[in-house]
């Protein structure tokens, strides 16, 4: 029983062919399926094709071709039975559902001539410019000249990046496509068009025509067997500069005379103009892309509080401006070149790629310290298990010279001039950032450094105190505060004048800072006065033992010199610095006043 769908199928398609046919001024004949079986055939349709009302659609290699593609279909024959000497053009349009699935498809069927004309090339031209998308433009391309020139397949590559790729191939037949698809290499084509544009630069507009026999790559072979013998490739160029080429590969049967290759001209400055208008947007929105980066990142690196913090960000958002797969940077510090702040792959890298990285440093010959000026370079670099083809090497630099280097691993080639530009600027931000940090770490260490004797003075130590009482609190832990204070230090500078008493508090210092361990803290406090911190520890026999061990490696003697010690416990005697120190200087002067040289407890 037919559906209500079916029925006004059978009524108005005949209509509809007849106002087509008036309006096209040429035969028009129908073929209509749902995704079962053919809904309704034109009397004319069912004498060129054979096709008839109710066969099934599993019989349609075209409504397979409209199943897999979602899309438009033209399909061009000559004879679609034996009896039939006619050329005939198909197009098939699906019938789509709200849900962009295909429930049908439509099918027109004329006769077709050889002859293109102005209007082809100016709906190529238009279609091509409403698409956004550059590779679906070209497909459009591809698609209407394997249409329009009879030929067996189309395919367009494109200078970018210092090389050539293949951005679209459209072919005449499923087989083709799938093998180009699936089985032919990435780089297909690419030595034949790469040696064309070395051959032929100063014959831009030179169409070129090959026989493939001619050609001996390994990717000819296989399309030979899908009968392809020629190609024929005309450059496209946009005044004066080579964007890519058009290839046609064509069978014996399928000629390029002079008339399709003039219209073929028509449509190359068309492509090259689209390619030429989308490269010029796709290079302003990258830039554009990469300018927020580098305002953002420039925002993170002013925001960074230490060294290791700002070359960890900064390396994050180079690997994002440049969208490489990793790098790190190279310091010089005190002489020495060292790997600092690895990002990317080389973050979680299990090779010895800092090995490498030392033999790549000394195979580059570029001489850093000589240069007044130091410029970015690339270093070509030989195998390694990532693949990177090259490093670029940006200096860091300063008011005072070269502050180190981040190379940065491009393994694609994708560092564009433009790119290294946005990367120079960067890093110049970079150095600066790194220039701040470390002059307020100098500025804060002078803040809390003692000159004279290089360890803590007391606003180092009261910041560091603070610090070590809270962290004593959450380890449920103690410490002990000494306060030393020398004995007959005024007889010293009085008898043998204050370089003496200078020279005695700096051996002091020194010999401090050796007794004690590395998590321990030693400040002088005041002009003959030192403070010290044993973290972990609290009163008890071996505690005094090691105060006693401490005192007695201070090389006073040689100077006519004791100390005196007062010894309070944290948190058992005082829960803040305030009275730590109070009971700590009450203690040491009771030891004073006891004889001198005394380490007082209680």
């Amino acid at each position: 029983m037919e559906s209500v769908f079916e029925q006004k199928i059978q009524e108005y398609m005949p209509i509809l062919q007849h106002l087509l046919s008036a309006i096209c001024e040429k035969e028009h004949e129908w073929i209509v399926t749902n995704r079962k079986k053919v809904l309704y055939t034109s009397p004319g349709a069912f004498i060129e094709t054979g096709i008839f009302q109710g066969m099934s659609t599993e019989e349609l290699p075209w409504f397979k071709e409209i199943l897999y593609k979602k899309d438009r279909v033209v399909i061009k024959k000559q004879g679609w039975r034996a009896d039939s000497e006619k050329r005939g053009l198909i197009v098939g349009v699906p019938l789509l559902d709200e849900s962009a699935e295909v429930q049908g498809a439509c099918f027109s069927i004329t006769e077709f001539h050889d002859k293109i004309r102005a209007n082809d090339v100016l709906n190529l031209a238009q279609d091509m410019a409403r698409e956004e998308d550059q590779f679906a433009a070209l497909k459009i391309v591809t698609r209407r000249v394997l249409d329009l020139f009879q030929v067996s397949m189309v395919g367009v590559w494109l200078w970018t990046e210092g090389e050539y790729g293949v951005v679209s191939v459209s072919t005449s037949s499923e087989e083709l496509r799938s093998y180009v698809e699936n089985k032919l290499p990435p780089e297909f084509g690419l030595d034949w068009v790469n040696h064309f544009s070395k051959t032929e630069k100063n014959e831009q507009h030179q169409l070129i025509r090959y026989n493939l026999d001619q050609l001996n790559e390994a990717w000819v072979k296989p399309l030979k067997e899908f009968g392809l013998v020629t190609l024929v490739s005309i450059p496209l160029n946009h005044f004066g500069q080579t964007l890519g080429q058009i290839v046609l590969f064509t069978q014996e049967r399928e000629n390029i005379d002079n008339e399709n290759i003039y219209w073929l001209r028509q449509i190359v400055p068309f492509v090259s103009s689209f390619v030429y208008e989308q490269q010029l947007r796709m290079a302003a929105l990258e830039r554009e892309q990469a300018l927020t980066l580098l305002l953002r990142g420039t925002e993170i690196l002013v925001q960074a509080d230490t060294e290791e913090q700002l070359l960890t960000e900064a390396g994050e958002m180079a690997m994002e401006i440049l969208f490489l797969p990793g790098g790190f940077f190279f310091l010089y510090e005190q002489g020495e070149w060292i790997i600092r702040a690895p990002f990317g792959r080389l973050k979680q890298a299990e090779w010895a790629w800092k090995d490498w990285v030392w033999k790549q440093m000394e195979r580059d010959k570029y001489d850093r310290f000589t240069n007044p000026h130091a410029v970015s370079h690339f270093l070509e670099v030989g195998d390694n298990p990532e693949h990177w083809r090259k490093i670029l090497i940006q200096p860091i630099v300063n008011h005072s010279g070269l502050m180190g280097e981040l190379w940065l691993m491009d393994d694609l080639e994708w560092v564009t001039e433009q790119r290294q530009e946005i990367v120079s600027a960067y890093v110049r931000d970079v150095g600066v950032a790194l220039d701040a940090i470390r002059q307020r770490d100098e500025l804060s260490h002078l803040a809390s450094t003692d000159r004279l004797t290089g360890i803590l003075n007391r606003q180092g130590f009261d910041h560091r105190i603070r610090e070590e009482m809270a962290g004593t609190l959450r380890r449920q832990s103690s410490f002990l505060l000494l306060i030393l204070d020398l004995d007959f230090f005024k007889r010293l500078n009085d008898t043998q004048g204050h370089p003496a008493g200078d020279l005695a508090l700096k051996t002091l210092a020194q010999n401090l800072c050796a007794s004690v361990r590395e998590s321990d803290i030693v400040s002088r406090t005041g002009g003959d006065e030192f403070t010290v911190v044993l973290t972990d520890l609290h009163f008890s026999p071996e505690a005094r033992k090691v105060i006693e061990r401490m005192k007695g490696n201070l090389g006073l003697k040689q100077f006519g010199l004791d100390v005196s010690i007062g010894v309070v416990e944290f948190p058992a005697e005082g829960r803040n610095y305030e009275e730590l120190y109070r009971l700590a200087d009450q203690r040491l002067y009771i030891g004073k006043n006891m004889g001198k040289g005394q380490i007082v407890f209680h």
